[in-house]
């Protein structure tokens, strides 16, 4: 009898784990129908509870009699659970369980409470004494009723339902839905002995302990197996979010760096248009005056003059270009608006910068066919143009290296339109690059560049709503790219 009793102990805590964990893993969101295997737990071991109490009292007639009654009605109740477990939604709700099933279940669960309650389930004058020679045991147990048997019988046939549900999942690729039906076979098996054994049928131990057991397992697998993947789905999840913060982080750094440089360039827009007008209006009395002065030393014909004044309409004139540059960068949105193609506009620029391209080889054209842009053509052939000037000046600074200029047209993933102009001339020094743009910022101060192209060009590129990037490119040279909104034509 210590056999029997070790036996259903051991089965009784393993079924108290299952049931603890299944309960605790179903508070987590998404993991509700967990509580399905939580409640097979509990009825399991609920019934071996009542095996292990039951082999303490077997010599007494009225022990064994309501241990009997006690396990049909929590084998019924199992086998409840079980339909609940294999013909639920996802989410394990009961009413997605069809009303003829939930029906059905009610109906013998009711009974086999009626038949436990009254006695009627067994029949305790009829006393039978087991004796199993292999194991050298030898108990007694109450014979079942006709009723008891009744509910028996239709407890292993709700069993077999689920099992055949079980078996649909398996054949639709459930994943561990084949294991679960091998366990239900056991299960099946073992619950069919024991019916055997209590209706005196047979001559054996209860082995119901062993059947729960091999449920037990495969559930548990099956339980296990989604576990794992849910882990790694939520650490896909993770370092998926993790890479998107980080590139949010990235961008909103990228747009805090654009913005103060679009704030600091209209600053510098506001000083240009202030510091232009100011300097413009003297300029023209200079100029005027110069002009007064030369004529009248002229008469008087003094010696070497004409190379003074030469010298300072020079100058005036130098001023007046700076003075220029300044004007246009802070002139506002074009006035003339006109839809253009990109195209045209790079053969305009590189036809105006045709004098300082001159023994040069042509820059290299590299057109793909480019949505048209809405802007000030004069303007925009302006910016590309300086663009250019500055590609020539900076492959003329190696004469060792043969001098190369591409122009390419293309559109960005976002549907802009891009024009680039590269060179493979020394590239931008990397202590400047940051402050390219600005005004009399020049990577050639020696050669009297004032520095006013790229800032003029950043000036018509944003009052085109557009953008301004200046790179290094890996194999030498500089990048001067003009980003503009394109405009689809209907």
């Amino acid at each position: 009898m210590n056999l029997l009793l070790a036996l259903s102990s051991v089965t009784f805590a393993l079924q108290v784990a299952a049931a603890i964990a299944a309960f605790a893993i179903a508070r987590a969101p998404g993991w509700e129908r967990v509580r399905i295997v939580a409640w097979l737990a509990v009825t399991a071991g609920l019934y071996s509870l009542f095996d292990a109490l039951g082999y303490l009292y077997l010599s007494s007639d009225v022990g064994s009699g309501w241990v009997t009654r006690c396990n049909l009605t929590v084998a019924a109740l199992h086998s409840i659970v079980w339909l609940w477990y294999s013909l639920a939604d996802s989410e394990g709700r009961l009413r997605s369980i069809p009303p003829t099933v939930r029906l059905v279940a009610g109906a013998h669960l009711l009974f086999t409470l009626w038949c436990s309650l009254s006695g009627a389930a067994v029949d305790i004058t009829q006393v039978e004494t087991v004796r199993v020679s292999a194991l050298k045991l030898e108990f007694v147990i109450p014979a079942l009723s006709a009723a008891g048997t009744f509910s028996a019988a239709v407890t292993v046939l709700l069993l077999a339902w689920s099992l055949s549900a079980q078996w649909q999942q398996a054949r639709r690729g459930v994943p561990g839905a084949a294991a679960i039906v091998v366990g239900f076979m056991v299960f099946v098996a073992c619950g069919t002995l024991e019916v055997l054994v209590a209706a005196g049928q047979l001559d054996f131990i209860y082995v119901a302990e062993i059947g729960y057991i091999g449920l037990v397992v495969p559930v548990t697998a099956q339980l296990l197996r989604r576990f794992g993947e849910d882990a790694r789905r939520l650490q896909s999840l993770s370092l998926r979010l993790a890479d998107e913060v980080r590139t949010a982080t990235t961008q909103r750094d990228e747009a805090r760096d654009a913005l103060l440089v679009q704030e600091r360039f209209a600053a510098l827009g506001r000083i240009a248009a202030g510091v232009g007008h100011e300097i413009n209006n003297p300029l023209q009395y200079l100029q005027l005056s110069l002009e007064e002065l030369r004529d009248a030393v002229r008469e008087r014909g003094v010696a070497g003059a004409d190379e003074a004044f030469t010298n300072a309409f020079d100058a005036s004139a130098r001023i007046q270009r700076v003075v220029e540059g300044l004007r246009t960068y802070s002139q506002g949105p074009p006035e003339e608006l006109k839809v253009l193609d990109p195209t045209a506009l790079v053969m305009r620029a590189v036809a105006a910068a045709a004098p300082s391209l001159r023994d040069l080889p042509a820059p290299r054209l590299r057109m793909q066919t480019v949505p048209h842009v809405v802007g000030d053509e004069s303007r925009l052939v302006q910016a590309l143009e300086n663009a250019l000037v500055n590609a020539a000046a900076a492959v003329r600074g190696d004469p060792t290296r043969p001098a190369s200029i591409d122009v390419a047209t293309r559109t960005s993933a976002k549907g802009d339109v891009v024009i680039e102009v590269r060179d493979n001339g020394p590239g931008f020094p990397p202590e400047l690059i940051r402050r390219l743009g600005e005004p009399f910022v020049t990577t050639r101060p020696h050669a009297g560049s004032t520095g006013l192209g790229l800032f003029i060009a950043r000036g018509i590129v944003d009052a085109h709503r557009g953008a301004l990037e200046l790179e290094n490119a890996r194999e030498g040279g500089a990048v001067v790219r003009f980003v503009l909104p394109a405009v689809r034509l209907a």
